[in-house]
């Protein structure tokens, strides 16, 4: 009894690490980084591989099969969970304002942040977009600062597979000065 429990922990340990790399892998390949995606689709393989000679080294149990699909499911959390702490890449934060989005370009601006404005036509009136391309972990920081000086703005956050040119500071503010939110 202790052998089979002790086999389906280790399958659940296995599965989860690989899928956990295969989440962070599906990332990489999404974003385009070709050697990160090898290396940990490399790392992936071997930790299936052991997963799995386990699993078929002998009669398949139902706890066996309960660690197997409880670490894959396990796996996918930690690995979304992972991906998320990480927060690497950029995004694209558009943020629609009606009125106000002079003070918004401004209190973004003196945050150390581009913004790109333009003018739109909504179902109640003209309204300002602003389009501001930041580094996905300041994204929160960045909501709170066009919150605080529009609360009514309309945010919509995309991941920005690649950020070519333009303003995209790399050494941004770590956080965002309390002068630039209005209260």
């Amino acid at each position: 009894m202790w052998i089979e429990l002790g086999g389906a922990l280790l399958i659940f340990v296995l599965r989860i690490v690989d899928v956990s790399i295969g989440t962070l892998r599906v990332v990489e390949t999404v974003r385009g980084n070709r050697v990160q995606a090898v290396l940990l689709g490399f790392f992936e393989a071997g930790v299936f591989i052991s997963a799995i000679s386990v699993v078929m080294s002998g009669p398949m149990s139902w706890v066996q099969m309960v660690g197997y699909a409880g670490g894959y499911a396990t796996g996918t959390a930690v690995g979304m969970t992972i991906e998320k702490w990480i927060a690497s890449g950029h995004v694209l934060l558009r943020a629609i304002s009606r009125g106000q989005a002079a003070e918004v370009v401004e209190a973004v601006r003196e945050a150390g942040f581009g913004v790109t404005t333009m003018h739109g036509q909504g179902k109640d009136g003209p309204q300002d977009i602003l389009f501001m391309v930041v580094a996905r972990r300041k994204a929160p920081q960045v909501i709170r600062l066009v919150e605080g000086v529009d609360p009514d703005a309309f945010v919509v956050v995309e991941s920005a597979v690649r950020a070519v040119r333009g303003y995209v500071p790399h050494g941004m503010p770590a956080a965002i000065p309390p002068a630039a939110v209005r209260k």
